[in-house]
């Protein structure tokens, strides 16, 4: 493995190859992110659900993690009812 100091032009031309290939998928990613903006603003006009729900249900449907956020919530509604508004449980 070569250093920073010591690359040869074979190692040059590899390193500059996976540079490429990395700002390849730099601009992919940012096209997925204006893509993802894209579809939750159609949402969001066609719907009427704001952009932040449609963001949260696509992401919680690609975790599959509905199960531990309304477990979370629930957590969070105990805490904020007994803390902030005196509840007793």
């Amino acid at each position: 493995m070569a250093d920073e100091t010591t690359i040869n032009a074979k190692e040059r031309i590899e390193l500059k190859t996976m540079l490429v290939e990395m700002t390849k998928l730099f601009q992919m990613t940012d096209d997925n992110k204006e893509a993802l903006k894209d579809i939750a603003s159609t949402a969001e006009e066609k719907f009427g659900i704001k952009k932040k729900h449609i963001n949260k249900l696509a992401k919680t449907m690609y975790k599959h993690n509905y199960a531990d956020l309304a477990a979370e919530n629930e957590h969070f509604e105990y805490l904020y009812e007994a803390v902030i508004e005196g509840k007793n449980p």
